[in-house]
């Protein structure tokens, strides 16, 4: 039986190979995201410990620590801000990475329907060309049969 050779595979293969970088892309990007919010998280949890510590001092060094984080504060938030502004670029891109592994993974599945059913279809026919060439075995197996049957019993009647 000859064996079953879908024409599309290849392109199978190279669409599964590229939805197997995405992923390894969307998470690269779901890494980079995780970091910066850690990141941020941190920064700022740096900044209220700091206000909190000056908080708790002494009076005459207090005022002494707390002009320098007041006038440090405005360029902390907006080090903060920015890394905002780069954590919404990183899920903006991390979602934009996610639309295309679920194009990729909806081209790879349909595929795979598409060569499932070529297959089948192969089956179908081999499986009718089987039957064919059996019917084609039985009938010249019966003609023969009947063929040497009658030969025989016209031996006997001559």
């Amino acid at each position: 039986m000859k064996r079953f050779a879908w024409p599309l595979q290849r392109y199978l293969d190279v669409v599964a190979q590229r939805e197997e970088a995405m992923k390894a892309r969307v998470g690269l990007a779901s890494s980079a995201v995780v970091a910066a919010r850690v990141a941020i998280r941190r920064r700022k949890r740096a900044l209220a410990d700091t206000l909190l510590r000056i908080a708790g001092e002494p009076g005459p060094r207090r005022l002494a620590d707390q002009r320098i984080a007041v006038g440090c504060e405005p360029a902390e938030r907006r080090a903060i801000e920015a890394m905002s502004a780069e954590l919404a670029q990183l899920e903006a891109r991390r979602k934009e990475l996610l639309a295309q592994l679920r194009d990729l993974r909806a081209r790879r599945e349909m595929l795979e329907k598409l060569r499932e059913e070529a297959r089948a279809e192969y089956l179908r026919q081999v499986e009718l060309e089987e039957r064919k060439l059996h019917d084609q075995t039985s009938q010249i197996a019966f003609v023969r049969r009947s063929a040497l049957g009658l030969a025989g019993d016209r031996s006997m009647t001559a």
